[in-house]
């Protein structure tokens, strides 16, 4: 069923998308995907969070430093991928004007990776990394957002090489 849904998610995008076709294409009945998920919002982003989360998951060797640069590597590396660039950004774009959308891709899928690389950027600071007085939260609204407009907004290519210019610029790689 989550396949059927990321397929028709990637393929179509969301407009228009139902809870009825998904269950056509997964050869379902609708009251199976409700037994399942409360509501078509729930089905995408469990369809979307299942195929995705892995490849931008915190590595657990290496200092707090270099295990924030490989996952935020990981972020835009995926970001660049067609299968997982078009379904993030219709979400994105459906959430604008449907608030049970924006409230699961909020508290299922953007809240993990802030708590992650917040809890990266904590262990840096505790272990010296980085000065007494520096803010994770906005630092993570500066890694996200540089690769979240360029994502939604701009167009440029979201890799590999603009992950680490985010952290030089922000001091938290080596020049």
């Amino acid at each position: 069923m989550l396949a059927a849904a990321r397929d028709l998610l990637t393929d179509r995008g969301l407009p228009g998308l139902s809870v009825d076709e998904i269950a056509t294409h997964a050869g379902v009945s609708k009251n199976t995907i409700y037994r399942w998920w409360p509501t078509k919002a729930a089905v995408l982003m469990d369809a979307f969070t299942d195929a995705f989360a892995d490849r931008m998951s915190v590595p657990a060797e290496g200092d707090a430093l270099t295990r924030l640069r490989t996952t935020v590597r990981r972020v835009a590396t995926l970001m660049s991928d067609p299968d997982a660039r078009r379904p993030f950004v219709a979400l994105v774009a459906a959430a604008q004007h449907d608030p049970e959308l924006a409230a699961a891709l909020r508290d299922r899928f953007i809240a993990g990776r802030r708590a992650e690389v917040g809890e990266l950027l904590a262990d840096a600071r505790s272990t010296g990394s980085l000065p007494a007085g520096f803010d994770p939260d906005t630092a993570i609204d500066l890694i996200y957002g540089a690769l979240y407009y360029r994502l939604l907004i701009s167009g440029e290519s979201v890799d590999s090489g603009y992950a680490d210019r985010i952290l030089t610029a922000m001091g938290l790689l080596p020049d």
